[in-house]
């Protein structure tokens, strides 16, 4: 968020979209309960533009809406912009979430009209470990070319958000042309270089926020390309917390101390 901020400052001008690839919580420890309490208020305060809703995520998902349906979290802290465009579900308490999002993004003031970006996520999950009977989860590809089909009139770029692994990605991007971007969320611990595959640009961000993925777009009235560079962003000692969510994370971390002591 520190970044964020920083960067909206210098460059006040520019047009920013703060995207999650997901598998923001934790699971099977026996801080997990407190970690994801701070986690999705964190994830509140952050004010995201998009989110996507991954295999990982999900029962923890459905265990806050659950929460929030009892009164022990906040409802507010739900409402973010949760994304898929292969899941729906039937339970009554899951969280809200959307098939995809379009933001109108004023990127050139030449241009006299704005871009129109489309955001969306697909759930990965070959081996069927979600619950067939709560949920529906149509193949990631057959709902990428829905969602290309969607927003054909409705979008000029679109973003998929994904936790399938880069090679999944790449076949998604040559079977399905139209994807601009897909930002591949699989829990890789190392930098990899963007890709162009198509239409589609690749990236992917390194696990556990150690990094941003910054993906830049020089978007001129009249041009016949987009001009893009892609570059990783280390969080380390040189990027001071956002005072609130410093706060926040102090909090979180003297909590996490309590249990494991």
């Amino acid at each position: 968020m520190s970044y964020w901020n920083a960067f909206a400052k210098k460059f006040p001008s520019q047009t920013l979209l703060r995207l999650d690839g997901g598998s923001i919580f934790s699971r099977g420890e026996a801080a997990s309960p407190v970690v994801n309490r701070y986690m999705i208020e964190g994830t509140y305060r952050s004010n995201l533009d998009g989110i996507n809703m991954s295999a990982w995520d999900l029962p923890v998902w459905q265990e806050m809406g659950d929460l929030a349906a009892a009164g022990e979290i906040s409802k507010e802290f739900l409402k973010v912009p949760l994304v898929s465009a292969n899941v729906t579900t039937k339970l009554p308490n899951f969280p809200a979430f959307q098939r995809y999002i379009v933001k109108e993004l004023k990127v050139d003031p030449k241009a006299g009209k704005p871009l129109r970006v489309g955001i969306t996520g697909l759930l990965f999950d070959p081996e069927e470990r979600i619950s067939r009977k709560d949920f529906q989860v149509q193949k990631p590809e057959d709902a990428a070319r829905q969602i290309v089909a969607d927003l054909g009139g409705k979008a000029d770029y679109i973003i998929i958000l994904t936790d399938m692994a880069l090679g999944q990605a790449i076949s998604l991007a040559v079977v399905v042309p139209g994807i601009h971007l897909l930002v591949v969320a699989h829990d890789y611990a190392a930098a990899t270089d963007a890709q162009q595959i198509g239409d589609s640009l690749i990236v992917g961000p390194i696990h556990e926020g150690q990094m941003l993925s910054e993906v830049r777009l020089n978007i001129k009235s009249g041009a016949q390309r987009v001009e893009i560079e892609s570059h990783n962003v280390p969080l380390n000692e040189t990027v001071p917390d956002d005072p609130a969510l410093g706060e926040l994370i102090s909090k979180a971390r003297a909590e996490v101390a309590k249990v494991k002591k």
